[in-house]
């Protein structure tokens, strides 16, 4: 269904496309009750007819409405519009990380900040039972303020496993969190969602792990020639071996092989143990910065009061040798007077 600049849904009044995918149209909008810019899905006409679409629009949408944390894209209000649903999201402003990484990888302390606040935006998740199933950079968000903004969780797996894979370069399934395929994109899923294991958060975590590898690297860990031939890579393959890992600090590699690990049980165990490990790598490097330059880190007042000591202590130095000075060429002159040999008169 397509919109034009002008259209009214309800309260929202279309200002002009930002997108359109095969799950979604998305638009500018205007909400003129609160008064402010936000961004409006809309299912496309052949999906609103689906059921399966149908149940993975109502399935994002009830998920990430049940989040509330500043790495996920928030959700103000749903509704429908000639019998298609529609989603009203916060508008964010800048690019995806697909986008960016286009234009070449991250220098690292970029690259650790933002893979540290998705790795806290999917502890958040977690903790509500939501496993996302596909953190790639095409799902990341950069605005221009900074932050890091998961979205899509239409394909979220919600409290219950799923079981059995199937094979595309986008896998898709049948509906419900427990459907007989698994979904995700091939390059970023884990080896047991590959193998239709049983998953859990660590499952997100790999997937994060393939996406620090390309924020640092600016390649893929895993991209082959074809779907199943990439999905083999993911299953068999050591990104440690890419020449590109040389483009990784040392001080990182840790980080990313750790949750790039084939055994969940060998990765980190769950996202916030990432971020604690991260938080704690750049309160490490921001202390050693501390050190070279400390005096960033001071108080202002601390140098005016240092500068007026100074001053003061010169003052009285000067006014000491100038008094100094002062007693000294009296002295003078009156040695001077005495020495003087008396005139007598004629």
């Amino acid at each position: 269904m397509a919109l034009t600049a002008g259209d009214q849904l309800g309260p929202y009044e279309i200002l002009g496309p930002l997108g359109k995918g095969g799950m979604g149209e998305v638009y500018r909008a205007r909400d003129t009750r609160l008064r402010r810019e936000v961004a409006l899905k809309l299912l496309p006409d052949a999906a609103a007819h689906d059921a399966d679409s149908l149940h993975r629009f109502d399935r994002e949408t009830r998920a990430v409405a049940t989040l509330n944390h500043p790495n996920i894209l928030a959700i103000h209000d749903t509704g429908s519009f000639k019998a298609v649903p529609y989603a009203v999201t916060e508008l964010l402003q800048g690019e995806s990380l697909a986008d960016r990484l286009r234009t070449g990888p991250l220098n690292p302390q970029k690259a650790v900040e933002v893979a540290s606040q998705i790795a806290d935006g999917l502890a958040a998740a977690h903790d509500k039972g939501i496993i996302h199933r596909d953190i790639k950079p095409d799902n990341i968000f950069l605005t221009n303020e900074g932050r890091a903004k998961i979205l899509d969780f239409g394909i979220a797996r919600i409290e219950q496993p799923a079981r059995t894979a199937g094979l595309s370069d986008t896998i898709t399934g049948g509906r419900g969190s427990s459907s007989q395929f698994l979904v995700g994109t091939a390059g970023y899923m884990s080896p047991e969602q590959v193998r239709g294991k049983p998953i859990d958060g660590r499952t997100d975590v790999f997937s994060l792990g393939a996406t620090f590898f390309e924020m640092l690297t600016g390649r893929r860990a895993f991209m082959r020639d074809s779907p199943v031939e990439t999905l083999g890579a993911v299953l068999r393959d050591d990104p440690r071996k890419h020449a590109e890992v040389q483009k990784i600090p040392d001080d990182l590699k840790a980080f990313v092989f750790r949750c790039l690990e084939k055994d969940p049980a060998d990765r980190y165990q769950t996202a916030r143990d990432l971020v604690l490990d991260l938080r704690a790598f750049q309160a490490e490097q921001l202390r050693q910065a501390s050190e070279r330059v400390t005096f960033r880190s001071e108080p202002p007042w601390k140098h005016r009061r240092t500068r007026v000591l100074l001053r003061a202590i010169g003052a009285v130095v000067l006014a000491a040798l100038a008094f100094y000075a002062g007693s000294c060429w009296e002295r003078s002159r009156a040695d001077a007077a005495k020495t003087a040999p008396t005139a007598t008169a004629p």
